[in-house]
Formats: C-alpha cells, structure tokens, sequence
C-alpha cells in the first residue's frame, strides 16, 4: 500500500472517529489532558497498523477496543482516585499542588458519601499521613490483616461507586 492512500484512509477515518472515540473516553476519565493523550494515542497506532484498519470489517469497533486498551495501560501508572486535606487534592501516591478544580470537589463529596468519615480518616492517614498498616490498625484497634483487607474494600467499594 502506498503512503498517499493510507494517508487518505487516516485522514477520513480521523474526521469521522475523532470526536466520537474522544467522547468514548471522556466518560470514563475526567482529566481532559489525560483523555487527549489516549486518544492521541489510539490514532497513533491506527497509523501504525494502517493496512489491519483498512481491511477490518468494524474499523470503529476496533478504534474503540483499542482507545480502552490504550486508557487501561496508561492509567496503570495513574492513579485516579485522590482524597483532601484541607481543600487540597491530594492523590493517592503524590500531592498535587495545582488549584483544586470543581470535578475534584464534586469527588471529594462523592467519596464522603460513599464512605463513613472514619473510613475516609483511615484512608487519609494511611495514603496522606504515611501511617502504615501496623501503626494504623493500633490507632483503630484493629489486626493488621483486617486492616488490610477494610482497606482493600473500600477502595474496591470506591472504586465501583465513583
């Protein structure tokens, strides 16, 4: 295949795909640069299987199969859960020191609504306050295992709530 027709096909498929497979990943994260780069990076490889695309029989299916696969993969390394301190957002393995944006405050009351506030302490002061599950499960006079494991189910419980 030449490069002027595999040009073409991309340019096309571009004008048609674009908003829709950044829709796609909008509704699923709400860091609009975060949801740019996946979808930069869905027509990225769309260009480097060009041919593939060209043959398949659902090119958007496969636009959308891969903008999900591309958004899993980078946000491995993210995390997309953050909690506050004193109207700060924090996230779970950095602090952010932009200004807090509306969406986060919205977050913020969605995890308080989905947790009790000793829940929501617990998780401040083992993800903020650097406290570990020892130091932690004496504060809440609980083991260290049932520690674990309520931590482990309420960031599944938050997880499937938000």
């Amino acid at each position: 295949m030449d490069k002027s027709a595999k040009d073409e096909f991309l340019k096309e498929l571009m004008e048609v795909a674009y908003e829709k497979v950044y829709i796609f990943i909008e509704r699923r994260q709400t860091d609009k640069g975060f949801v740019e780069d996946v979808v930069q990076e869905t027509f990225l490889e769309a260009y480097k299987k060009a041919e593939v695309l060209m043959e398949h029989p659902n090119p958007m299916g496969w636009l959308y199969v891969t903008a999900r696969n591309k958004m899993m993969s980078l946000s491995s390394g993210k995390k997309d859960l953050c909690l506050y301190k004193n109207l700060e957002a924090v996230y779970l393995n950095s602090a952010k020191t932009d200004d807090v944006k509306y969406g986060e405050i919205e977050l913020e009351e969605s995890i308080k609504a989905t947790i009790s506030e000793k829940d929501y302490q617990m998780l401040c002061d083992y993800y903020l306050n650097g406290y570990n599950s020892g130091e932690l499960a004496e504060k809440y006079g609980v083991g260290r295992s049932n520690l674990r494991m309520q931590v482990s189910r309420l960031k599944k419980k938050l997880r499937k709530a938000l």
